[in-house]
């Protein structure tokens, strides 16, 4: 009788427990990193922290953890081998420290590069959660230093994955959750030279900077835009002058693509043209453009045809960045302002626009390039007392009167 009492109460403790277990389970099963942040992004969140009066960090608050970055040896120059980071703990201070860590991985580079075999099935590597692989490639991909070092991209979505393809970009890695997704750009991909790798959606999720992950992403060798050369382009280009806002510049990119312009030139002091902001703000008119970046005004003068014609996008605000030169007012004064529908685009051999940042405005050098070339300034009437547009809706109003003209006369010619 004891005896089957005694099982009886291990039974109801056993059920009990597994009762704890269910219900408690919902509550971490979904827990999951909010982000993943690189040496660069912690350093910078330590010293945001140490500039807001010593306000306590996470590490402080939980038991005076602190995360330390070891530096990896430079890798030799020519190789392709990525940096891959161990966390380990010191004793003293229970300080993480992330170092340098031989790769431990194993594998078939050629098996590994195939894409397409030759029944046309997907080669690739299935990887659970926490997969060492996948924080090596990313780690690398969200280092700053790393993916500047080798020149890498981050693509997150197939449409935008397929334009890079179909532009000829040299794909490296494709991460995927749903064979569909890869389908979809099945008809672009290389059968060799590149690594496929299907892994949880929780996973692709925790890496992205999206709110909701596409479930794919493409990393890509940065490809040479300025050599790109657009069939049937007018002969339009866009100065951007100032341009500090990622989804701006991505805008007005996706804009000179649509319009079919035959360059953009971004000045020093735009914003990074493969900011990950630019990129989904662009929708692929990366690979659909000729791009020249960092230029001086010096550079642009001798990159531009003599006889081209140079027109400023006149928001009324003017940047003192730049010093010397005539008095500002006086060149204001020479340069005539017109609607925009009130120009003869066909006037000009070749039409170059300037655009501004709504609050920098654009430099004295380019009132200074307009009035040298018998350019003028462009204004777009509005109503309402409303006193500005967005940098990418004025560039949409202008840059499409401009196409109508231009196409106009080759139509007519």
């Amino acid at each position: 009788m004891a005896g089957g009492l005694n099982n009886l109460l291990r039974s109801a403790l056993r059920t009990n427990l597994v009762v704890q277990q269910v219900r408690f389970y919902p509550r971490w099963s979904h827990r999951r990193p909010v982000k993943v942040h690189t040496p660069e992004e912690y350093e910078k969140l330590e010293k945001k922290s140490q500039s807001k009066g010593g306000a306590e960090t996470v590490f402080d608050k939980y038991g005076g953890l602190k995360t330390t970055w070891n530096k990896p040896k430079e890798e030799e120059e020519g190789t392709d081998k990525p940096i891959k980071y161990k966390i380990k703990s010191k004793k003293v201070g229970k300080s993480l420290v992330a170092t340098y860590q031989k790769s431990e991985v194993k594998s078939n580079p050629d098996m590994l590069e195939t894409v397409i075999d030759g029944e046309g099935n997907f080669v690739y590597s299935k990887m659970k959660d926490n997969d060492q692989r996948v924080g090596t490639i990313l780690t690398e991909i969200k280092s700053n230093k790393e993916k500047d070092k080798k020149d890498l991209i981050l693509l997150e979505g197939k449409r935008l994955i397929r334009d890079a393809l179909q532009s000829g970009c040299h794909l490296k890695y494709i991460l995927f959750s749903r064979k569909s997704e890869v389908d979809f750009v099945k008809p672009f991909l290389p059968k060799v030279g590149a690594q496929l790798y299907k892994m949880p959606y929780r996973e692709i999720q925790m890496w992205s900077e999206l709110t909701t992950t596409p479930g794919i992403m493409g990393i890509f060798k940065k490809p040479d835009v300025d050599s790109f050369r657009p069939p049937e382009a007018l002969p339009f280009t866009v100065i951007c002058d100032n341009i500090r806002e990622p989804g701006n510049l991505g805008t007005i990119l996706r804009i000179c693509a649509a319009v079919g312009c035959d360059r953009v030139i971004l000045t020093k002091g735009c914003v990074n043209l493969w900011d990950s902001k630019v990129l989904r703000g662009a929708v692929g008119a990366h690979f659909k453009l000729r791009i020249s970046k960092d230029f001086e005004w010096d550079q642009i003068e001798e990159a531009i045809a003599e006889d081209a014609n140079f027109f400023i996008a006149d928001n009324k605000i003017v940047s003192d960045s730049d010093e010397g030169g005539r008095d500002l007012a006086e060149v204001l004064e020479q340069i005539p302002v017109f609607p925009y529908h009130g120009l003869d685009f066909n006037a000009s051999k070749h039409v170059v626009l300037i655009v501004g940042g709504e609050t920098h405005g654009v430099s004295r050098s380019s009132y200074e390039l307009a009035l040298k070339s018998n350019g003028a300034r462009v204004n777009i009437p509005l109503s309402n007392d409303v006193d500005s547009l967005n940098v990418g809706a004025a560039l949409g109003v202008i840059a499409f009167e401009v196409k109508k003209q231009l196409v106009d006369r080759s139509t007519c010619g």
